[in-house]
């Protein structure tokens, strides 16, 4: 480790690091960079780097912005995770979202599935179990919608998909897109465009009633 990285950020404790580095998209001083051929990989040193950085502000007490109260957000979550959100069936649906981090925001919530799959949970048993043998995984796009109802502390299995020492995210009234639309996500909480909530109901009519225009509807949630 370069003497400059622990200068600037404490060394996170193994679980933690583990856990954030689940987070749908590394932040810090350093981001993939975009060139002809492609994303650029960060280097390892890069990607430590960041997860010091996520460690330290998930080290106190914060919230996503909440001012301009925004009534449709979107959440970047990276596959298969998005995808067992996406399953109608509630009794096999992951219904929790892990976070380290917390906000007062509720609302109609995108759930939208990163570029980089998570290669350790496709290969967790309990996940294969709940996707099918030829399932393909849905990457970069919008997969459904749900409600973020509530978030509450780690209060132990609460469901079966609750990790510990996170917040938990209550996910109701899932809707699969049933054409997933192409999409870039971003960090935390992100707010769709209106050229992205037209292009998810035009593809797919049955959500139209749902998904308002989130710079002219009027109330949010608290």
């Amino acid at each position: 480790m370069a003497s400059h990285l622990s200068a600037h950020a404490p060394v996170a404790d193994s679980p933690l690091l583990a856990r954030l580095s689940r987070e749908a998209i590394p932040t810090g001083a350093y981001f993939r960079s975009r060139t002809p051929a492609g994303a650029r990989p960060l280097t390892s040193e890069q990607q430590h780097h960041n997860l010091q950085l996520l460690a330290t502000a998930s080290s106190r007490p914060q919230t996503a912005p909440d001012h301009d109260r925004t009534p449709i957000r979107c959440l970047t979550i990276r596959p298969p995770w998005s995808d067992l959100i996406a399953i109608k069936d509630d009794r096999v649906a992951k219904r929790i979202e892990n976070r380290v981090w917390t906000t007062h925001w509720r609302g109609t919530l995108l759930i939208h599935a990163g570029a980089e799959v998570d290669l350790r949970a496709t290969a967790l048993p309990y996940v294969r179990a709940r996707l099918d043998d030829d399932y393909e995984l849905v990457r970069g796009a919008v997969v459904a919608v749900a409600d973020l109802t509530g978030i509450h502390d780690d209060d132990g299995p609460c469901t079966f998909w609750s990790e510990p020492d996170c917040f938990h995210w209550e996910l109701a009234r899932v809707q699969r897109l049933t054409t997933p639309v192409p999409a870039r996500g971003a960090q935390r909480l992100w707010r769709p465009t209106p050229k992205l909530l037209r292009q998810i109901t035009d593809a797919n009519p049955h959500l139209s009633g749902r998904l308002t225009d989130p710079y002219t509807a009027q109330g949010a949630g608290a």
